[in-house]
């Protein structure tokens, strides 16, 4: 198991970041839909093709597993760039997923660093990170789903980047959290 270790300077980023794409997600939402999807598609692409050109070159028993899965995941990543909003779609669900997990960690996190003065901020987030997932999970899918997931995608990047960049100018140099 990996720790994540957030410095003042990597809230400060994330925060910055997370602001960037909420501005985005309110001022081009159909446009984030594709942007979205296409950098997924981009991405499940280049780590198929290079997978698989790896699993082609070794001699190792456990390739051909590894060469079926690189053309599948070339097979889905074509699939985006034609239909880049069902991946959304398909995406939505994950996401959902993914805010749940993270806000519960996030929370336990609150919960257990007492001796900190912003875990109030980090159980805030929390918070806000489950009732996204839960709003993104029961969404009205296909159609509204992938909307609605931009348009609170957006709200949710705004008030965690807020919160963030709040967290990280409290910190001091030496504070870490750890996850």
């Amino acid at each position: 198991m990996e720790f994540e270790v957030l410095t003042k300077g990597g809230m400060l980023i994330r925060g910055i970041f997370a602001l960037i794409i909420g501005i985005l997600c309110f001022f081009l939402p159909i446009g984030m839909e594709a942007v979205i999807a296409y950098i997924i598609g981009i991405f499940l692409l280049i780590i198929s093709l290079v997978t698989g050109g790896m699993s082609i070159s070794a001699q190792q028993p456990g390739r051909i597993p590894v060469l079926i899965l690189s053309i599948v995941g070339v097979i889905i990543a074509v699939m985006t760039f034609i239909s880049p909003f069902i991946v959304v779609t398909a995406i939505t669900i994950l996401i959902a997923f993914w805010a749940v997990v993270t806000g519960i960690a996030e929370l336990t996190l609150a919960y257990a660093l007492k001796e900190l003065p912003f875990r109030v901020l980090l159980g805030i987030n929390g918070f806000i990170a489950v009732l996204f997932g839960f709003l993104i999970g029961f969404a009205p899918l296909p159609t509204q789903g992938s909307m609605v997931l931009i348009i609170l995608l957006g709200i949710y990047c705004l008030v965690f980047g807020i919160i963030s960049i709040i967290t990280g100018l409290l910190m001091k140099k030496g504070d870490l959290i750890i996850t």
